[in-house]
């Protein structure tokens, strides 16, 4: 997760507080989906912002510290990297509103019979989930069209590969249009609560 007040394509709708605002109640949101899973006590939260670490920490799970904001790829390997040499790791997002914990529980049922497990964004341009092993040798690539930078990645591997599309899974929170379609959807959760009280 990047600092607070970093979702810059948001301030058209809403001040720096309330993209702080927001921005927590997201992470609170995927800690809990991570958490009714059982995966929480697996989970690491990478972040250069204190705050953002006391929250993780506070919701239970392990924190790991960048220096500063360097961009998803150097998150994802800072992360990797402290973990030693795990077997599999999944990547999350903090910004998915409609994460739920049966979510969680489908990918990982589908990495026991593939090698790698890959969630699009809605316009299957980004990746919103990646479970793969890190030592496949797979190279990740979090820059402008992350989901066939990785789709290509696990081919040029010979890697087994499921895509799972579904709307909790697909759907990620970046702009004013993402966050007045989540108030307009009849889903009881904090996210869009805030949402539909920021375009009353």
């Amino acid at each position: 997760m990047k600092s607070s007040g970093a979702k810059s394509r948001l301030s058209p709708v809403l001040s720096r507080a309330e993209r702080e605002e927001l921005e927590f109640m997201l992470l609170s949101g995927v800690l809990r989906a991570l958490r009714g899973a059982g995966l929480l006590e697996a989970t690491h939260v990478v972040s250069s912002d204190p705050r953002i670490l006391r929250l993780a920490r506070r919701s239970g799970a392990d924190i790991i510290q960048e220096a500063g904001d360097e961009g998803v790829n150097a998150a994802v390997d800072a992360g990797v990297g402290a973990l030693g040499r795990p077997r599999k790791v999944l990547v999350l997002p903090s910004d998915l509103p409609l994460l739920r914990a049966s979510h969680l529980k489908h990918i990982i049922a589908l990495s026991e019979l593939l090698q790698v497990v890959i969630v699009p964004s809605t316009s299957f341009n980004g990746t919103n989930a990646l479970l793969y092993a890190p030592e496949s040798g797979m190279i990740l690539s979090y820059d402008n069209d992350s989901f066939w930078n990785h789709i290509r990645a696990t081919g040029r591997k010979g890697l087994s590969t499921g895509v799972v599309s579904k709307q909790g899974l697909t759907f990620d929170l970046d702009t004013p249009e993402d966050l007045r379609r989540l108030a307009h959807l009849r889903v009881n959760i904090p996210a869009a609560d805030f949402a539909r009280r920021a375009f009353r």
